[in-house]
């Protein structure tokens, strides 16, 4: 009697579970009762031979069993096991797949996804696991199924189709058999996929956006201390009632011009222009799944990717059109390059929106994500799980995503959200890939070290920052000595009047380096150091001073929130701004306002009108930050040389800075930070002029030559020879 995978004698159940530990092994799950009873193999329906290795019972009282088989398995077939009489289980690769064989065996470098040439369209997908796969075709219109291609298996997993070009335009999809489960799903390399990501489509995306867009050349970075990092949502940028813009929402808002606010100050990317940033950092722009694209509600930030590298379809004009988000986002961009403006990929590849949902876990189950020893899906990203970038099948999926941005799209950074989730050599790989495209490209994430079951010595996280060149990680400990513990509501920092804080950020200023007999040091380089004291995630600084300062006027607040915008311009590393945060931009409270309304959530151009003073201060230490090499020290050995503490007060740092070059019209530069409560005074030896001091930066001398130099309460001042 031969049994297939459906088959039953009995509805009765006697194995609970069976999987592939390796290419040899099975393990088996067994109810007590049948301990004895001899189980039955069969791959295709014959016997199997086999020796039991050992068994144990768990704690929930069955009986755990692994077993030995005569010859090596083949995932191309179909294995099974039941006792005589009861109900077959098919035995499902789960551990295997988590192998160093399984890597030899199925690791693949050619190509994937969709290949336009002649009168075909060549379809790629690997799945070493599957028995069947099937690329089916729809209608754009009824979404109705109209054609069907069986793919066929070929060497190291990979299936292929070739697909006649006469389908070009229309949709797809995956029909994936496994020894798990059957689904149909969207191809995981789709680039163009329709409304909600409810299919791939056949697009030559590539070719279409060379047709559309000749891009601009990438505006000129030197090294990554030049550049300055503005973080901003598309939604937000327009989302306010005072906004202009005509399109509201939309990719082509970033880059619209010529708006003004209320008040007639700039709006739009006038504003950014104006500004003095160089990169423009957008929120998620993979397309996600928590935002129905035809109605563009409900708010999200966009930190549940679907298909990573398909984009984001609300924040095009036509959603339910695919090339429309395609050839809009490709546009912003060469926009931007012409202005001289560069833009950040915000890379959220260390999860995916619903596991059991996905293209991934439909592939190649259990393959993509990691796991705990117990078995459970691994959760250090806290939203459900987390992606198993070690393995190199995902790690290569992540290089061909970063790449395909780079060179499709000529994004210019990439921002890793959660990058500690992330292995160390996935984040080296990046970084060579994308210097063979362009070494200017930047690397940056949130080096976080996170509970997930990865060597420590392995994670991508800021401890690790050495063994990663030339990727930079965001700075918290900056971010908490200015403004306080993000963990601790009312915990005060430095800008606030913390003098116990000023050790920390003294560590952070130096651009995180170790200076001997002064600093300990946490990164090689001041390119390492991505300097903040806010970002979409947490409170915004204002908010949190309200908290922690909640017997302060508005005046004093503002006064810190200054101070602490300015000592992140000023410092050595690369300067990051949260959209709004020259003007000290609130959510009202809202510390996590990933799916708060647009009120929450807007650019406040009224506010931005208001405050106009603090907005030409930022605006003003930018262009000196620009203008004076001595802010933007790229290595560890010119801070030593160049960098050096002053004598001061308990709260109150005070350093010099000397020029890089000769025809910088600053040689010396003293910088005094006053994180007390009260003005202080330092005498002046030489020709100093002051150029910032309290709420007041300046491109030419405020004062000249003075006898003494002021530094007023939880304030900057700057003075230059």
């Amino acid at each position: 009697m031969h049994h297939t995978p459906n088959q039953q004698t009995t509805s009765h159940v006697t194995i609970e579970r069976a999987s592939l530990l390796s290419f040899e092994t099975i393990r088996l799950e067994v109810i007590a009762e049948y301990e004895s009873v001899p189980v039955q193999i069969e791959q295709n329906g014959r016997p199997v031979d086999y020796v039991v290795l050992n068994e144990w019972t768990t704690e929930a009282g069955t009986i755990e069993r692994d077993i030995q088989l005569t010859r090596p398995v083949t995932l191309e077939a179909v294995y099974t096991v039941f006792h005589p009489g009861h109900k077959t289980i098919v035995v499902v690769p789960r551990e295997i797949v988590h192998t160093d064989e399984f890597e030899r065996r199925y690791a693949y470098d050619g190509p994937l996804g969709l290949s336009f040439s002649g009168q075909s369209i060549e379809a790629y997908v690997w799945s070493p696991v599957a028995f069947s796969i099937w690329f089916v075709i729809h209608d754009p219109e009824t979404h109705r199924e109209i054609e069907r291609f069986r793919m066929s298996r070929s060497g190291r997993g990979v299936w292929h189709a070739d697909v006649p070009r006469l389908y070009e335009g229309y949709f797809y999809r995956l029909y994936v058999k496994t020894p798990v489960e059957t689904n149909e799903v969207v191809d995981p390399y789709a680039k163009a996929v329709s409304l909600n990501g409810e299919f791939g489509v056949l697009i030559d995306v590539e070719t279409a956006v060379a047709e559309h867009v000749e891009p601009a050349e990438r505006p000129p970075l030197r090294k990554a201390t030049d550049a300055v990092i503005y973080e901003l949502h598309i939604r937000d940028f327009t989302s306010h009632p005072a906004s202009t813009s005509r399109r509201q929402g939309l990719y082509a808002s970033i880059v619209e011009t010529g708006l003004e606010t209320r008040a007639g100050n700039s709006a739009g990317f006038d504003y950014l222009k104006e500004l003095g940033v160089t990169h423009l950092q957008l929120l998620p722009i993979h397309d996600f799944g928590s935002v129905d694209e035809a109605t563009r509600m409900p708010y999200n930030w966009g930190y549940d990717p679907i298909h990573w590298f398909g984009l984001e379809g609300s924040y095009a004009s036509k959603p339910d059109e695919p090339l429309s988000r395609i050839l809009e986002y490709a546009e912003m961009v060469d926009a931007l390059h012409r202005q001289d403006m560069r833009v950040v990929v915000d890379v959220v590849m260390n999860h995916i929106f619903i596991r059991e949902q996905s293209s991934l876990e439909a592939l190649v189950p259990y393959y993509y994500f990691r796991y705990e020893h117990d078995g459970t899906v691994a959760n250090g990203t806290g939203v459900g799980n987390d992606t198993a970038s070690e393995r190199y099948m995902m790690r290569r999926m992540i290089v061909d995503c970063v790449t395909y941005f780079a060179e499709t799209y000529h994004v210019d950074g990439f921002r890793f959200d959660l990058m500690g989730i992330h292995d160390v050599e996935t984040m080296n790989q990046i970084r060579a890939a994308l210097d063979k495209i362009d070494r200017s490209i930047l690397i940056y994430g949130e080096g976080w070290d996170l509970a997930t079951p990865l060597s420590p010595s392995l994670k991508a996280s800021s401890h690790n920052a050495a063994f990663m060149p030339r990727i930079g990680h965001f700075n918290d400990m900056m971010r908490d000595a200015l403004k306080g513990s993000t963990f601790n509501d009312r915990e005060r920092g430095f800008v606030s009047g913390n003098e116990w804080r000023e050790w920390e950020l003294r560590e952070c200023i130096t651009g995180a380096v170790q200076i001997p007999n002064v600093t300990v040091g946490r990164f090689p380089s001041p390119q390492y150091t991505i300097n903040y004291v806010e970002a979409h995630d947490n409170y915004t600084t204002y908010d949190k001073l309200l908290l922690s300062c909640e017997d302060m006027d508005e005046t004093m607040r503002l006064r810190m929130q200054r101070f602490a915008t300015a000592i992140v311009i000023t410092s050595q590393g690369v300067p990051f701004l949260h959209a709004g945060q020259e003007f000290g931009r609130t959510k009202q409270g809202v510390e996590n306002s990933y799916n708060a309304p647009d009120r929450i959530n807007h650019f406040d151009w009224d506010l931005r009108d208001e405050r106009q003073s603090e907005v030409e201060f930022v605006k003003t230490l930018l262009k000196l930050r620009r203008r004076h090499t001595c802010f933007r020290y790229d290595t560890r050995q010119k801070v030593i040389e160049q960098f050096k503490f002053l004598p001061s007060p308990p709260g109150v740092i005070a350093y010099e800075l000397t020029a890089s070059h000769s025809y910088d019209a600053w040689q010396r530069v003293r910088v005094y930070l006053n994180g007390t409560f009260h003005d202080v005074t330092f005498q002046a030896e030489g020709d100093w002029n002051v150029y910032v001091q309290g709420e007041t930066a300046s491109l030419v001398p405020i004062e000249r030559n003075p006898s003494q130099i002021q530094v007023e309460s939880l304030s900057m001042t700057i003075i230059a020879c």
